[in-house]
């Protein structure tokens, strides 16, 4: 029994810089969320965000720097949005 119970808790601490403070992916995370996400939560949005711009009719390619500058300046106007609608908005989709 005891091998399961490390099995389980060391899924569960793999899970959780993104997964425990949102439970969601990028598409459904707002920005007052993603703000509140330490650093490694945020790296994991942005990679979710990435492959987003990645599957956008757009030839740019855009750091994770750059995606997180936009969303930290975009967002702290309307924490209640959708990080992708942000993003979206910031592509001018």
């Amino acid at each position: 029994m005891k091998p399961w119970i490390i099995t389980t808790a060391f899924a569960l601490a793999i899970a959780g810089p993104f997964g425990a403070a949102s439970a969601q992916d990028a598409a459904t995370l707002v920005c007052a969320d993603y703000a509140a996400l330490d650093n490694a939560g945020q790296m994991a949005a942005l990679a979710d965000i990435e492959a987003m711009n990645a599957e956008m009719a757009s030839g740019q390619d855009v750091s994770s720097a750059e995606i997180h500058q936009q969303l930290t300046a975009e967002c702290g106007a309307a924490p209640d949005a959708l990080v992708a609608d942000v993003w979206k908005k910031i592509k001018g989709m």
